[in-house]
């Protein structure tokens, strides 16, 4: 073990990028293999126009900032407008990531403990995903942890990192508003460093009102987001105390486990009493999660401000819950606490980490021999090969996916078969007129046409099953978990 770390410690730069490498490698393997989801279709759907109409179209329409959407149009640019081309620089920002987590905690435990927490994230389905997803949390991740490491490092006295913070900040904020997460963190990073060791409070306030100024104009985003959900709900006329007791019961202990193996373990429900292997992983990531955090903090391997610095940063964006209904996806912030526990964990234990990380590692046999990505399990590449095979004279396609469900279908059909998408026909457009409903679409359809081919994901429309009360039903197959055809007639 002593060579183990000597080896380490004399050669940092090659332990990161063996890191790096084994997590893009992981990442670029069947990067393309898996469908297009419906967010990833809206994204896609951005990519063939100019910039400056990506960036209005995506104000427009999205709750998110622009800046992530100019990410994905670099990747196109660079790798074509394929699967794989808009994923390819989220791959890489997900694969790095690793390398400031790794920095930050080898500041605080050691890098041989660090290599673990970061060998970790390069393996985990959930890190893996994030990688493989034309979409925002891998960027989220890789700025994030950079922003705390930094942070860390302006603090400790570093200029250069000091001049870093507002950049980094804004770069965030303009990928997606959860990454006020990743600034609060970084910020009250400061009080847990020694009296005699930090910058001069006079600093730390110059950055943080320089940072609030150049961000108070694309602060409307952020209200607008907020405001539009309040009003959805406000519509929706939601128990909520029915929805609170579904969040902390149901989601915030799904979040928690999902951590290491990401959408691979189902919600939190009956469903998995049903079901032995999702039992047995539950028990294991949730048990094994709940011991590498009460390691963390039964033991003075770190600085007790810094300890609570660290619980902190677990315990409160799980107060988000009560005015949004966040993924774990969305909780990348939580993975500093756990690559600390797993470090401290490693540090104490020889065969901790390597454990660890044979477990994380297992779970990515599932990962890769699924078609679907696991949060959302809707396969439209397949459902438009199936249709499209199948398709005769005189037919159509009801497509039921949702704001994007008609941008997903057209991403993977011919283009040469009639097709009515509920959801508007301009998802970039925040002045939608209200859709029909699919019961009234189903049956204008019928009209005019012989049978009609019902394309649904689960995850953004209704139930076929209630869409065809009294039709004959010609065929019913599940192209996947989330998407099921349904061929009908009068």
């Amino acid at each position: 073990m002593d060579k183990y770390r000597r080896l380490i410690s004399e050669n940092p730069r090659l332990v990161y990028l063996i890191v790096f490498i084994a997590g893009i490698t992981l990442r670029l393997i069947y990067i393309g293999s898996k469908s297009l989801w419906v967010d990833e279709a809206y994204a896609a759907g951005l990519m063939e126009m100019n910039p400056i109409d990506l960036i209005r179209m995506s104000i427009a329409g999205s709750p998110h900032p622009p800046l992530a959407f100019l990410f994905l149009k670099f990747s196109t640019i660079l790798f074509g407008q394929g699967e794989a081309g808009m994923r390819i620089v989220p791959a890489i920002a997900s694969a790095l990531a690793a390398i400031p987590l790794m920095l930050l905690i080898a500041r605080r435990i050691n890098l041989s403990s660090a290599v673990w927490a970061g060998l970790i994230w390069a393996v985990s389905p959930f890190a893996v995903s994030l990688g493989q997803e034309a979409w925002l949390y891998g960027i989220v991740s890789c700025l994030g942890f950079l922003f705390v490491y930094i942070a860390d490092s302006a603090w400790h006295g570093s200029r250069r990192a000091l001049y870093l913070i507002v950049p980094i900040a804004l770069t965030g904020m303009l990928v997606q508003h959860m990454f006020g997460l990743f600034i609060a963190a970084g910020f009250a990073l400061y009080f847990t460093v020694p009296v005699e060791q930090r910058i001069h409070w006079k600093q730390l306030a110059l950055v943080s009102i320089i940072f609030a100024v150049l961000y108070s104009p694309f602060a409307v985003l952020l209200l607008e987001q907020a405001s539009f959900r309040a009003e959805r709900m406000s519509r929706a006329s939601m128990d909520m105390a029915a929805v609170y007791r579904y969040r902390f019961l149901v989601r915030v202990p799904t979040v928690f486990v999902r951590l290491i193996p990401g959408g691979l373990l189902l919600e939190a429900g009956r469903c998995i009493i049903h079901d032995t292997k999702q039992m047995i992983f539950w028990f294991i990531f949730g048990a094994g999660n709940l011991f590498l955090l009460a390691n963390l903090y039964l033991r003075n391997l770190l600085d007790r401000k810094f300890r609570m610095w660290l619980l902190l940063l677990f315990a409160v964006p799980f107060l988000i819950f009560f005015k949004e209904d966040p993924t774990v996806r969305h909780l990348t912030i939580l993975w500093i606490p756990l690559g600390f526990a797993a470090a401290a964990a490693s540090a104490r234990w020889k065969l901790a980490g390597p454990v660890m990380l044979a477990v994380s590692a297992v779970m990515l046999l599932p990962y890769f021999n699924i078609g679907s990505f696991p949060y959302h399990r809707s396969d439209w590449r397949g459902a438009a090969a199936y249709v499209e095979e199948r398709f005769t004279d005189d037919e159509s396609i009801l497509v039921l996916g949702g704001q994007s469900g008609g941008l997903a279908w057209d991403y993977y059909s011919s283009g040469s078969f009639p097709r009515v998408a509920l959801g508007g026909s301009d998802p970039f457009n925040n002045n939608r007129v209200p859709g029909r409903s699919a019961q009234y679409a189903a049956d204008s359809l019928l009209n005019l046409h012989d049978s009609i081919w019902i394309v649904s994901d689960f995850w953004g429309g209704p139930r076929t099953s209630d869409l065809i009360r009294g039709y004959r039903v010609l065929s019913e197959v599940w192209i996947s978990p989330s998407m099921e055809v349904t061929h009908i007639s009068e």
